[in-house]
């Protein structure tokens, strides 16, 4: 894998002694177009030792927002840019993929990971930081318009009511997030999915309805 390196500066503007670090160029990983980054991705670029950040993480869980600062997904859910070595992003460093990535992971957003870093106070910590908020958070190419996945109407009914619930207002989220102010591209995708978030929304809030009959709102959208 090609290497990376992260030179970091002073305020003085001079190299840091210990900055002139190598650094395994990280996985794009993203989730729903969102550049995002692991636990282990964390340790690696800071250089603390392992379980580092995901220990950071448990022991401040309740500052951080589900949804905002951290999703916890199917890994299969998640975009992973990884060639024939898995990075220490995602296993051990250099160990080969020789299957795909299962199981579930915790993903860091840009947010969360600013405030897990937050105790990491020495100069190279501050550095790696400005870098990989420049370099990867808010890498022009991972400015991505994909479009937020909804299931249809019909999908929706025949989900359990808190889940139908939380399937749209998770989709509404990360449209809001990922195309709500992203220029004009992004704009238009938002408004691309309003158009089928609204219905969704009023079709959930019609289920936490008592007396909602699935039958009948079935039949009124067959004729729709």
């Amino acid at each position: 894998m090609t290497q990376k390196k992260l030179t970091a500066l002073t305020g003085s503007g001079q190299t840091h002694p210990e900055a002139s670090i190598q650094v395994k160029q990280l996985p794009a990983v993203e989730f729903h177009g969102q550049r995002v980054v692991t636990f282990a991705m964390i340790d690696e670029a800071h250089r603390r030792p392992r379980d580092t950040a995901k220990k950071a993480f448990q022991r401040n869980r309740a500052r951080f927002i589900d949804g905002d600062d951290f999703f916890i997904v199917g890994a299969s859910e998640v975009e992973w840019d990884i060639t024939d070595h898995l990075a220490r992003g995602i296993k051990r460093p250099g160990k080969k993929m020789n299957s795909p990535i299962r199981g579930r992971v915790t993903l860091i957003t840009e947010s969360g990971y600013l405030l897990l870093t937050k105790p990491f106070n020495d100069d190279l910590a501050w550095q790696v930081q400005r870098q990989l908020v420049k370099a990867y958070f808010r890498c022009p190419e991972s400015v991505t318009f994909h479009h937020v996945d909804l299931p249809s109407l019909d999908e929706l009914a025949a989900m359990p009511v808190t889940d139908a619930q939380n399937t749209v207002t998770r989709a509404d989220k990360h449209s809001k997030r990922l195309h709500g102010s992203q220029g004009s591209n992004g704009m238009n995708l938002r408004k691309k999915e309003l158009k089928a978030l609204r219905p969704a929304e009023r079709l959930v809030d019609a289920m936490g309805q008592i007396g909602f009959d699935k039958y009948e709102w079935e039949v009124q959208h067959d004729r729709a």
